[in-house]
């Protein structure tokens, strides 16, 4: 099955689903997604005090595993989803975490800061959702300081047939459907299906950031 959406209106249906999001990240993944999300923090700058960029931030689950590595010392996130960003900033403020965290509005393929003034810029899940890739890795690299690291934690298909296998009837069958009995709204988790699937990863995905600019590229594979 061939399932199409607009890329654009995706920041109205993460509007949609804002509620249940957190929720349904810990069933559909069996929890995984927390170990990878805290994992991520070992790929942090060994430098104290860092400035951190967050895109896609979404409710702030990445920004919080991060900061549990007390390497940070102010971490910005932007999201284009009011929804996601009012479950963020409730998250934030129950962990009084106000005065190290500020959520905004933000378009990852207009990144509104200047050059050179974050140490790390992180995106979780997010980049296959975002209209024009290319541009956004730009802005990423324009916005790092020069030997800032940029982050990115997403999906790829397994390599291994024998997982790639189940792991595609799952993900095309059974998750659409839990996710739709859980959060009302079917198109929202075939579109996340769908841009799963249809996303470039591993060298690909590498020779889109070299075109940005970075160097010293390196992929790490979770969980098969």
């Amino acid at each position: 099955m061939t399932f199409q959406h607009n890329k654009t209106q995706s920041p109205k249906m993460f509007d949609r689903i804002a509620r249940r999001y957190d929720l349904l990240n810990r069933i559909l993944s069996g929890g995984i997604d927390v170990s990878w999300r805290k994992k991520m923090a070992n790929f942090l700058p060994g430098a104290p005090n860092l400035q951190l960029l967050d895109i896609a931030t979404g409710t702030a689950d990445q920004i919080i595993y991060l900061l549990k590595s007390n390497r940070i010392e102010k971490a910005i996130g932007i999201d284009l989803s009011d929804g996601m960003l009012t479950e963020g900033r409730k998250k934030i403020s129950q962990m009084r975490l106000d005065s190290k965290v500020e959520l905004r509005k933000g378009d990852a393929c207009e990144i509104p800061f200047s050059p050179n003034i974050f140490d790390v810029v992180t995106i979780s899940f997010g980049i296959r959702n975002i209209p024009d890739v290319q541009k956004s890795l730009n802005e990423m690299f324009r916005v790092l300081k020069p030997g800032g690291r940029v982050l990115i934690l997403e999906f790829s298909l397994p390599a291994i047939s024998w997982i790639r296998k189940p792991y595609l009837f799952y993900f095309r069958n059974i998750l659409p459907t839990i996710g739709e009995t859980i959060s009302g709204d079917g198109i929202a988790y075939r579109y996340l299906n769908a841009t799963v699937e249809n996303f470039p990863h591993g060298q690909a995905f590498l020779e889109l950031m070299k075109n940005a600019g970075f160097h010293e590229l390196h992929q790490e594979m979770l969980t098969f």
